[in-house]
Parts: structure tokens; C-alpha cells; sequence
């Protein structure tokens, strides 16, 4: 039996989010639209505030929000949203899952799905956040070799730091990784892009059985009928609108330095071996080339000490507080139907 559920797709960025969202979408159970980036935008700065408790506060927040691009790109009604929560507000209803559900049921509604989906690569970081606010939601991760995402994110216009940014980054996605398996169970599950490439019809069919929805051949054609990106203002994600390569993978070979090769092999060889990838032989101690510093984002490198350090303590890592206890989902659904019937 299908179980309807809502799905959030994370990952590092530049590791395929983007054409597995895709192809989720394509499924006749889920709909899935542009990253929302609502951690990000809504829920840390009212958290960081007042919460939900003063609607000038969180009607500015939710302003700004809807004045994004996801909103204008899917053709969302703002204003009736707007009307509504703060409806919900006045009445002591509007919560986070309230918003989110309403805005994503909304859009699956409008594509005849029963599910919503959403896909930020940036969330992947909000698990405990969004387990706790969503106790039935599947995360579904993607992860990539960590040199081809490095390759990856010189080319994109909002990229910052450098090598050893990019390799720490990527080792404390995968602890992440780790620690939500073992936290959340089959309510977490990561596939690697390297497989999806190589083998979708296989990658997406074992992705619909950890789901329990039945698998859709059709889907590995018609995900590129609806493109979850603006090619003009996203055009680094042109990809994922194109026939699947399974050529695109191991770029690192003949494209990266030696010098990063060997720091990669030296900072994540532990993950990267666990999920068989290759680690060329000789690597010895840290490579302290000339220049291997140059570029580097040292906040980044202090905040991820800093959440791996939180997470490890079950806190939350943007807040550094413990996590809210997980919340039932049958009132949370009655909530948001009530407010799309005003």
C-alpha cells in the first residue's frame, strides 16, 4: 500500500539535488517545486527573534519570503496565504508546519498530487528541525564525490572558499549523515549520485521501495517536462533539464591538481571509502603545499566545527538550543486544511 508522506530532498550543493528532485517530481505521488530555502528565510530568523508571537514581526519575515522567487516562479497566491495565517495567527493556530504545509500542499494541489515535496540542499543541516516539526517526513539525501563537487562549485556564481573548505564541508555532511541514519532510521535514506547516473531506472526504483510507492518507468523521461529551475536566472542547473549522463561522474581525474587530490584523500578518506569511492594511493600526512590555505573561509570552517560539536549534543545547530519535542501530525493537517477553506 502507498503511504503519502512528505518528502524533503537535501544534500551538499552541486551533488544532484537537482535532477533527483526531478525525477521524484515526475511521479504521479509527489510534487515537488523550486527550493523554498523556508529554514533559511522564515523559521531561523523568527526563532532568532520572537518566534510566531508578534505578527508585525513575522508578517515582515513572511513578506520578504513570498517576495521571493519561488513564490513568483510557481504562481502561488500570496495574498490569500497572507489572509490566511494571519487568521491563524489571531486564533493561536500558525506554526511552521502550518506555513510550510499550507504553501507546498497548496502547489501539490494544483498538480493533482496527493504529496508535497520540497528540495533545499541547504536544509540538509535543518534534519533535527524539520523531524521535529514533520515526525512522519522521508529525507532523502544525495551525495557526490566530494572531488566533483569541488569541481562543481568553481563554476557557480555564489561560491565561496576553497579546496579544504569544500572537503570539510562535504566530511561533516557525511558525520551528518551518519548521525541522522542512526537517529531517524528509515526515515532517512541517502543514494549516490554516481549510481543515479549510472543506473537510474535501478537508483529511483529502490527509492520508490524505501518509499512504498510503486516504481513509474515514465519518470526517467518525463522529469525534464517540468524543470524545478529558471534556466536564466539558474543556468549552472541546466542539467538536470537534459538527458541523463552517465558519463558525468570522476572529473576529478583529469581536471583537479594533485595538490587537492591528496588533500581530499587525506581529510575525507574515511567517508569516502565507506561509500566506495576511490582514494589514490601515497597520500601521507597534511598536505601543507604553498597556497593551500589561499581562499580560505575560516567562519566556515569555525561554523562547522560548531555544528558538528551541537548535533553531537542533540542541539540544534543554527540556534545552538535543545530541539522542540516532535509535534502530532493529525491536528497539524486539520490546521492546514482549515486554513485553505477560509
Amino acid at each position: 500500500m502507498s503511504k503519502l508522506h512528505p518528502v524533503f530532498v537535501v544534500g551538499m550543493p552541486r551533488s544532484g539535488t537537482t535532477l533527483l528532485a526531478s525525477l521524484l517530481n515526475a511521479h504521479s505521488h509527489i510534487a515537488i517545486g523550486p527550493e523554498t530555502d523556508y529554514f533559511t528565510m522564515v523559521w531561523k530568523p523568527l526563532e532568532r527573534s520572537s518566534g510566531l508571537k508578534l505578527w508585525p514581526e513575522v508578517d515582515q519575515v513572511l513578506s520578504r519570503f513570498f517576495g521571493l522567487h519561488f513564490i513568483q516562479f510557481t504562481h502561488l497566491p500570496y495574498e490569500q496565504f497572507r489572509i490566511s495565517l494571519k487568521k491563524a495567527f489571531s486564533e493561536g493556530s500558525l506554526s511552521h508546519q502550518t506555513i510550510l504545509s499550507l504553501i507546498l500542499s497548496t502547489y501539490a494541489e494544483g498538480h493533482n498530487k496527493p504529496v508535497w515535496g520540497e528540495k533545499t540542499p541547504d536544509h540538509f543541516m535543518y534534519v533535527p528541525v524539520i523531524k521535529s516539526l514533520f515526525p512522519s517526513a522521508k529525507i532523502l539525501a544525495i551525495v557526490r564525490d566530494p572531488r566533483d563537487v569541488h569541481l562543481s562549485l568553481l563554476h557557480v556564481p555564489w561560491n565561496a572558499g576553497n579546496a579544504f573548505n569544500h572537503a570539510l564541508q562535504w566530511r561533516q555532511y557525511q558525520w551528518a549523515a551518519s548521525y541522522y541514519h542512526k537517529l531517524y532510521r528509515d526515515d532517512f535514506h541517502q543514494i549516490r549520485f554516481e549510481d543515479l547516473v549510472q543506473n537510474p531506472a535501478a537508483t529511483m526504483n529502490s527509492v520508490c521501495q524505501w518509499l512504498h510507492w510503486p516504481f513509474e518507468p515514465a519518470m526517467l523521461e518525463r522529469y525534464r517536462a517540468e524543470p524545478l529551475f529558471d534556466p536564466i536566472r539558474e543556468p549552472w542547473k541546466h542539467r538536470a533539464a537534459t538527458p541523463i549522463d552517465s558519463r558525468n561522474m570522476e572529473k576529478w581525474r583529469t581536471q583537479m591538481p594533485h595538490r587537492d587530490v591528496n588533500l581530499f584523500s587525506w581529510l575525507d578518506a574515511k567517508y569516502l571509502k565507506q561509500l566506495d569511492y576511490a582514494v589514490p594511493a601515497g597520500r601521507s600526512g597534511f598536505p601543507l603545499q604553498p597556497g593551500i590555505f589561499d581562499g580560505l573561509d575560516k567562519r566556515a570552517v569555525g561554523w562547522w566545527f560548531r555544528t558538528r560539536w551541537r548535533l553531537h549534543r542533540d542541539r540544534e545547530p543554527w540556534l545552538g538550543r535543545k530541539l522542540p519535542q516532535s509535534t502530532g501530525t493529525r491536528s497539524q493537517m486539520c490546521e492546514v486544511q482549515s486554513l485553505r477553506n477560509t
